[in-house]
């Protein structure tokens, strides 16, 4: 399926899903019975089942029916692995996740770019990670909270979906352990804050310039602004797009945890290192 009427189907079902299926946990998404629709491999979504199975973020699922679709709704709370994030100087964004399919969908989109490794700074509970294995990317991650790496490596070991780990700072991480070539980079963090963690990772990878090929970075934006925002372009990205000099090769609305509450989705811009 093309991925632009995947992401308009996605976000209609989330639509419905918020309307149809009311909840008090603050942490809710929904992900299709495997065989009862053909929007997404049968196979991958049996392994992102499985990975929120695994997850101890979820507590609670649900058979629910969104526009005559099977789907499961798996409920939890983000509440202990926020506070414990929050504890670090250099996390500049606070652990909350997006949806398990959006997650999906955006490996989808490296995928289809012709990347061949994912590398995300702040990895979160890996979901990013474990998409990109099950399609068959070379994924690794680096996560600054503890609990959230023990949290990764839990649902790899359980799930057998292997992915790279590593605990530590994106700020000061040597960057000559990954592989720089065909690799999309994810700065997991909203801009004006996020900020400060692409302008390290973009000084960091003009030390490598040798070894870059092909290499992309993609950007949580924002449809939403604060009264005195700095940048009110590309979601909140343009100048530091402007800046590094970098290519917009896609862009993509998602559902995520941070706009639950909102008509308009968490924007995701990849772009493209110009060598």
């Amino acid at each position: 399926m093309d991925l632009n009427c995947l992401v308009k189907i996605l976000v209609n079902l989330k639509n419905e899903y918020l309307e149809e299926f009311h909840s008090y946990n603050p942490i809710r998404e929904f992900v299709p019975v495997p065989n009862k629709q053909n929007m997404i491999d049968k196979s991958h979504l049996e392994k992102l089942h499985t990975f929120f199975k695994h997850n101890s973020i979820y507590y609670k699922e649900q058979a629910v029916t969104l526009s005559d679709i099977p789907c499961t709704s798996y409920e939890g709370d983000v509440n202990q692995f926020w506070l414990s994030s929050k504890k670090y100087d250099t996390n500049y964004q606070p652990f909350l996740p997006t949806w398990g399919l959006s997650a999906l969908v955006m490996c989808l989109a490296v995928k289809n770019l012709g990347f061949q490794n994912i590398l995300d700074m702040g990895s979160g509970d890996g979901r990013l990670l474990y998409c990109g294995s099950i399609l068959g990317l070379d994924s690794a991650g680096v996560e600054i909270d503890k609990d959230l790496c023990e949290l990764q490596n839990e649902i790899s070991t359980c799930s057998n979906v292997k992915y790279h780990v590593i605990h530590g700072d994106s700020n000061s991480i040597d960057y000559s352990q990954f592989n720089l070539e065909n690799t999309m980079i994810f700065i997991s963090a909203l801009p004006e804050l996020g900020e400060m963690i692409a302008y390290v990772v973009l000084n960091q990878l003009k030390m490598y310039r040798g070894k870059l090929h092909n290499v992309g970075i993609t950007l949580m934006g924002s449809h939403t602004y604060r009264k005195y925002s700095r940048d009110k372009s590309m979601y909140g990205w343009g100048k530091f797009i402007a800046d590094s000099e970098l290519k917009v090769l896609a862009s993509l609305s998602l559902p995520s945890s941070w706009t639950l509450d909102e008509k308009k989705e968490t924007p995701y811009l990849f772009t493209l290192l110009k060598n």
